[in-house]
């Protein structure tokens, strides 16, 4: 099994239509800096065939009433208190704009702070605990 013909053709329509004809296309028809989407696990799909950059920040978690439903064999999604996340995507090259626009409204949102990890997954040793104690020794 190699890459023949027909692999490059649709490599080249994927990338096309993902990109000049796609992401691009909506940008500059709309004028926008970035395209604003919920991440429901399809959003990466189309910046991830073009290459370009996506940054994702909470949005949300799902209520604890919520019907969990299964999203592989071991896997399940959405989950009560499960995170969801809104998504910034850019044409090429356009990360600092987005983490710009990300970190913007992360800041003035929050949304990371409504709900809090379980005491048991909250990790007892801090990244600065170790580089402290390194700088230390």
């Amino acid at each position: 099994m190699g890459f023949d013909s027909d692999y490059f053709t649709s490599l080249a329509t994927d990338r096309e239509l993902g990109g000049p004809r796609g992401i691009d296309a909506a940008l500059q028809a709309h004028k926008l800096d970035a395209l604003v989407l919920p991440a429901d696990g399809f959003t990466t799909t189309p910046a991830a065939i073009v290459g370009y950059p996506i940054v994702t920040v909470p949005l949300g978690f799902f209520s604890d009433n919520v019907t969990i439903e299964r999203a592989g064999p071991q896997t399940v999604y959405p989950a009560p208190g499960v995170p969801f996340g809104l998504s910034f995507l850019g044409t090429a090259f356009s990360e600092f704009d987005l983490i710009g626009f990300a970190y913007a409204y992360e800041q003035k949102t929050l949304v990371r702070l409504g709900r809090k990890a379980f005491e048991a997954a909250i990790p007892k040793t801090q990244l600065g605990d170790i580089v402290e104690s390194d700088l230390t020794d």
